[in-house]
């Protein structure tokens, strides 16, 4: 077994960073990111109507990332039609709701132990893990292992006696941090140090990449708390886990930070992507809604779909002030002219908006 990890205080000793090294792709990421930004802004289509699914997206990418087998689909039915038995549907929800909780308690506060605390908390909820401590940093050694059959131990964290301490520091440093470094190369080194603390006795790899969107939020890197990167990190887990181990035992930061900023340049571009897909798609189904039916009801209706891209007769009727006999006149027509599909119930009707699916998959 590997001895435990002896961890090294934030700030780091800046001899560790060589600027040159990620010179480029700090750049590209930050362009990028103010290009994400500006088309967030620009959007024809309110980015609060499908920003809520990115947030479901996300959710499911970091916990696939955790071995959680789901699909966004199963996802978004599970909004409308809960099926609280179902525990990796429960650990995507509870993530979807850690993350919003996160946002609005910095919204008032710094980043604490309780800050921390309630998220792990959150993510534990219900049918989904049963660590032996939940909303409290570990007491007992844990280990990180390999992901295939020989679960071959390929990290051991620090003694859990200092990770009081440890956190203490981490939580300092994402408050005051004061190395001169830009926040898209302090949050590179704050996941690795989180990762490498590992506080909780299960659940750190979601905590971790749930802190990347909160501290670019909270020092106003972007406007609206939505930056996500599991989606990517799912295609490139295997360096992702290799250069975490890098910084651990070669103290290789710069090659892990260059990775961090090639991982969020390539995100935003996806985003970019995405919005142009979405405004199209908008601009185009609604010029074909409204020749079917010339009433502000069907635009009512359209714009809901960008919020849930998976819902009910029901949902609709609860959302909007539309009679419900005009909801299912407006969603038969969109079924029929193939704007919408349905999985053909008799009652309690899916009505799924794939045009859009396609697009957040």
């Amino acid at each position: 077994m590997k001895n435990e990890y002896t961890i090294q205080n934030l700030p780091l000793d800046l001899k560790l960073i060589d600027p040159n090294f990620f010179f480029e792709e700090l750049i590209d990421a930050y362009a990028k990111l103010e290009v994400y930004k500006e088309k967030l802004k620009d959007s024809k289509v309110d980015s609060s109507w499908f920003l809520p699914t990115l947030q479901q997206k996300e959710a499911l990418s970091s916990s696939m990332l955790e071995g959680t087998q789901a699909t966004l689909d199963e996802i978004l039915i599970n909004e409308v039609t809960p099926n609280e038995k179902d525990k990796n549907l429960n650990e995507v929800k509870n993530y979807y709701i850690a993350t919003v909780m996160g946002y609005e308690y910095l919204k008032k506060h710094d980043f604490s132990d309780e800050f921390f605390f309630n998220m792990h908390r959150t993510l534990m909820e219900g049918n989904v893990r049963k660590p032996k401590t939940v909303g409290a940093f570990r007491t007992e050694q844990n280990c990180i292992r390999r992901n295939d059959p020989s679960h071959a131990i390929t990290f051991v964290p620090p003694d859990p006696k200092d990770v009081k301490v440890l956190m203490e520091n981490l939580i300092s440093y994402m408050n005051e941090a004061n190395d001169g470094l830009r926040p898209l190369v302090q949050i590179a080194i704050i996941h690795a140090q989180f990762e490498t603390i590992h506080p909780f006795s299960d659940g750190n790899g979601r905590v971790g990449r749930l802190l990347i969107p909160m501290y670019l939020y909270a020092k106003k890197q972007i406007d609206l708390p939505y930056f996500f990167i599991s989606d990517v990190l799912e295609r490139e887990k295997n360096q992702y886990y290799a250069l975490l181990n890098n910084v651990r035992y070669e103290k290789d930061w710069n090659e892990w930070i260059r990775f961090f900023l090639e991982i969020v340049k390539k995100q935003c571009v996806k985003y970019i992507e995405m919005i142009t897909d979405i405004n199209k798609l908008y601009e185009n189904h609604l010029k074909k809604a409204r020749e079917l039916a010339r009433s502000s009801n069907i635009v009512d209706i359209m714009n809901l779909l960008y919020q849930h891209p998976v819902t009910t007769a029901k949902q609709i009727s609860e959302e909007t002030d539309i009679p419900l006999t005009s909801i299912n006149r407006y969603l038969n027509l969109l079924v029929e002219n193939k704007i919408l599909y349905t999985n053909r119930k008799s009652r309690n009707r899916n009505y799924f908006y794939f045009a859009l699916l396609d697009i957040l998959r």
